[in-house]
């Protein structure tokens, strides 16, 4: 195990966190919102359970720390590289991206141990995401970013292949819960890692290159991802959490950016 496990993260980044922001309005596309809504939710209750952040492929999932006192959720995609949702990098007070070096990522994080920790080196939005433009659906399919990191975390946390080609039961909308799981340190249980188990998948919107969820995503879970459990026992990551169809923080028709719209 690697000696990072026992070590505390220092109070700087033990700082009562919150999520980077609320679940975007929605401005456009009345047609298709409405048609979300419509859809059959969820359960209204809470289906997250805590998963052992040092297991894999939990371990490759970790904290996004900002100097903000914010935090988001990330993924480890590749060496010294990162996958989140690029709203996490903006600044609303300044109007600009966060420096990297502001930036901190803790993987196998749980009540302040970890397993991992590197400062952000370099970050990559989206081509096209225009954090100053009103929210659309058309810009949360460009809500993502790359983050390039000072340090490997492969060694100690392994890494979650993006998924290629059709999402494997997405293509039609559904409530039906099926081998898909989303993951990611939400705002009211920012010290631990949660997974909604079974995450109901309503379909693609293919225009737009969106994918439609139910899984039980908050505030934190921002840049979260959601996993397709295969046969031989590994996970790939179908698409990445960034916002929600509707105001409020509960369960609901979550908007997620699938893996096929992502470049690295």
């Amino acid at each position: 195990m690697n000696s990072n496990r026992h070590r505390r993260l220092r109070v700087a980044l033990l700082v009562l966190l919150v999520g980077v922001s609320a679940s975007p309005a929605w401005s456009a596309d009345a047609k298709l919102h409405q048609r979300l809504l419509d859809l059959k939710a969820t359960p209204d209750t809470d289906q997250r359970v805590t998963v052992d952040s040092t297991e894999a492929p939990w371990r490759a999932i970790g904290r996004l720390n900002s100097r903000l006192g914010s935090h988001c959720t990330a993924t480890v995609i590749g060496p010294k590289r990162l996958l989140t949702a690029a709203h996490c990098l903006w600044n609303k007070r300044t109007r600009s991206y966060l420096p990297p070096q502001t930036l901190h990522f803790v993987a196998g994080y749980n009540k302040g141990d970890y397993l991992f920790h590197s400062r952000v080196a370099a970050i990559h939005p989206a081509p096209g995401y225009q954090p100053l433009a009103a929210k659309s659906l058309a810009q949360f399919s460009h809500d993502w970013a790359l983050i390039d990191l000072v340090n490997d975390p492969v060694p100690v946390t392994g890494r979650i292949a993006l998924a290629k080609g059709a999402l494997n039961g997405f293509q039609k909308p559904s409530a039906k819960a099926g081998p898909y799981i989303q993951a990611g340190y939400s705002a009211d249980r920012r010290h631990v890692l949660t997974a909604h188990v079974g995450c109901p998948m309503f379909g693609i919107e293919r225009k737009r290159k969106l994918a439609i969820h139910g899984c039980n995503a908050l505030p934190g879970d921002s840049g979260s991802p959601i996993l397709l459990a295969l046969a031989d026992g590994s996970y790939s990551l179908v698409a990445i959490h960034v916002g929600h169809a509707a105001a409020g923080t509960g369960p609901g028709k979550g908007i997620a950016v699938p893996a096929t719209a992502i470049r690295k």
